[in-house]
């Protein structure tokens, strides 16, 4: 055979080889749950059986309620590098994002603490569906207390054990100063300690003793349950504590540590429940435009807009047919406010057969955006929860419109079904409130108002939870219907302004009476100044933030590092007029001194650049 061949020859053998040895995505499925893998069905089934065995555990203890399930898809990689894209501290190896139709975890293979982090993610899906929000050293310190979670012996059938002892934790804390008892309680979700490897670790490892001190108390659950209470009443961290433990917070503190140096950390059995076993999972094999998609959709879910798009125009590229492939297209216009982009592929995916839940309920949410019939965007939103009935924000949609319509009964229910997928969202409490109010039954109103505020996870949020409850509360019997009978609440209806800007959010300047907002147009180039236009608000609390990470934003006054990619609409008008200074502040005027030097002079002269016209008044401000 000539050379020439027997290169050829070799080279499509290994082609072949390398076609045969690259790893083939599987998918495991039992009830809700699905798994996608590259790690094989072995690694899968052994995540898949954890998570299920964590499902009946807290479904058999009332930590998570059966009607607050929606399904759940893990991504199982097998090389750490490939979850790297999605980690979002530096220890983790796995990660809870949850999502509007579908919750996601993503884990890295990582042999036994694969499976650990597979339980601890598990704990904050189960507590984002079955309660308000928890203190963070209390949630995480659930989440690693259950990690450990394995089943009981053969003669303890429906039984596991909660508590077993992490090793790490105990080398840590015992050669580590601890964080003080107010430090660890006033850490919040993304705060700079889990940017810090070393701090987080810290923290994690004493929310865990700590917590494992409380759940060896008689009926810890409901003690839990008592805490949130006594905080959703509206009673400082450290006293509703007291009152649920009957101990003080440096107390448990302090008795932690010692049961960390003595050892005294005794396990707990807890009831199992059923689990399906391995045998009765389904695995069949991922096409290679299905694993795409999934990475794409995940890095969609995860906020990394760009790469996702990426993802689904590669995809689309090599199957322009595809409903989801064109769909994600879709998806990732929507996140980047290009309407008529997302128009067009969210209406080529429905015409080329695409009725998932999420397409048509982005479809919904970009004909409402775009002002656009609201028959259309009520029937996709009925089309969104009748696919899949633990659509909550579908549910979230339905109800306010249905409530803009008069149909408060109806509004009501969706309402209701919202808040019991998605009990952690203030904005569902306080629509739920708004259409109880129009029902007539204002005892509920009040409840379903006090639930917002407890779950105001913003200042916005807060403030307009607040403002519901005062509204309910100075009217003790229902407002007569008018004409419609039932207008949408202000602070649903989303405020549309005349112009917009696309640019990063480099500076809020804080004055007494407005808020400036300093976009960065084009940025700084040799010479040339950065070009900037500069909004400004009153009513803070008024400003609709939108975007995959606006329920995470605060506003900070100063520069904003690292300055987010923003684009802000606003009404184009009037500036704030400052009130002027007291005549006792301004100074006099004085003349230059004689001898003062020309040069001095003609600077004195020259006059200073006036500062950049305000444009208008910020209305909506997306985060990209």
């Amino acid at each position: 055979m000539p050379h020439s061949r027997k290169l050829l020859a070799a080279l499509a053998f290994l082609s072949i080889s390398q076609a045969q040895a690259e790893p083939r995505w599987q998918k495991l499925a039992s009830g809700r749950w699905e798994l996608l893998t590259d790690g094989g069905p072995t690694a899968g089934a052994a995540v898949l059986a954890r998570l299920l065995e964590m499902d009946a555990a807290f479904r058999a203890t009332g930590w998570q309620r059966p009607d607050a399930a929606p399904a759940v898809r893990v991504i199982l990689f097998r090389r750490a590098q490939d979850f790297a894209a999605f980690r979002s501290a530096p220890n983790n190896r796995g990660l809870f994002q949850p999502g509007p139709g579908r919750d996601l975890i993503l884990l890295a293979g990582s042999g036994e603490d694969t499976l650990r982090a597979a339980r601890h993610e598990y704990v904050h899906l189960a507590l984002h569906h079955s309660t308000g929000p928890l203190p963070q050293w209390l949630e995480e310190g659930l989440a690693e207390y259950f990690s450990t979670l394995v089943p009981g012996s053969p003669r303890a059938a429906g039984r596991a054990i909660a508590g077993k002892p992490v090793q790490a934790h105990l080398e840590l804390l015992d050669r580590e100063s601890w964080m003080d008892s107010s430090q660890l309680a006033s850490v919040a979700n993304r705060d700079p300690v889990y940017t810090d490897s070393r701090a987080s670790t810290l923290f994690y490892a004493q929310s865990w003793a700590l917590t494992h001190l409380l759940m060896q108390a008689p009926a810890a659950h409901r003690r839990i349950a008592a805490f949130q209470q006594a905080m959703r009443a509206g009673k400082p961290q450290q006293a509703a504590f007291a009152e649920a433990f009957n101990l003080d917070f440096p107390g448990a503190m302090a008795a932690a540590r010692a049961a960390v140096s003595a050892r005294q950390l005794p396990e707990r059995e807890v009831a199992l429940g059923l689990v399906p076993p391995s045998s009765a999972f389904s695995v069949t094999g991922l096409s290679g435009l299905d694993s795409r998609l999934a990475r794409a959709e995940a890095l969609l879910a995860c906020g990394q807009t760009a790469e996702a798009e990426a993802a689904f125009q590669d995809s689309a590229r090599k199957w322009p047919e595809s409903p989801a492939a064109v769909a994600g297209l879709g998806y990732a216009a929507l996140r980047r406010s290009d309407y008529d982009a997302a128009r067009a592929q969210l209406e080529r995916a429905i015409a080329l057969g695409d009725k998932s839940a999420s397409t048509q309920f982005e479809y919904a949410m970009l004909v409402r955006d775009t002002r656009g019939p609201q028959a259309l965007v009520m029937q996709s939103l009925e089309r969104a929860v009748e696919s899949n009935p633990s659509f909550a924000e579908a549910w979230f949609f339905l109800g306010a419109g249905q409530l803009r319509q008069g149909r408060a009964q109806e509004a009501a229910a969706a309402l209701e079904r919202a808040v019991e997928i998605l009990p952690r969202q203030s904005m569902f409490w306080e629509a739920l409130a708004r259409a109880r109010q129009a029902t007539g039954d204002n005892v509920a109103a009040r409840a379903s108002a006090l639930r917002a505020v407890e779950a105001a996870s913003t200042p916005q949020q807060s403030e307009m939870a607040r403002g519901a409850l005062r509204e309910i509360e100075s009217n003790s019997s229902p407002r007569p219907p008018a004409k419609p009978p039932v207008t949408t609440p202000g602070t649903w209806a989303p405020p549309q302004g005349d112009s917009s800007v696309t640019g990063k959010l480099v500076l809020l300047d804080c004055g007494a009476a407005s808020v400036t907002f300093h976009v960065e147009t084009r940025p700084a180039a040799g010479k040339t100044p950065a070009e900037r236009v500069i909004l400004f608000t009153e009513k803070l609390n008024q400003v609709m933030l939108k975007g995959a990470s606006s329920a995470r934003r605060e506003f900070v006054c100063g520069p904003q590092k690292p300055a987010p990619l923003v684009e802000a609409g606003y009404l184009a008008g009037r500036a704030p007029t400052p009130p002027p200074p007291p005549a006792s502040a301004r100074p006099p005027a004085k003349a230059p001194p004689k001898s003062a030097p020309k040069a001095s002079a003609k600077a004195a002269a020259r006059p200073r650049p006036a500062p950049p016209p305000i444009a208008g008044e910020l209305v909506t401000l997306e985060f990209k």
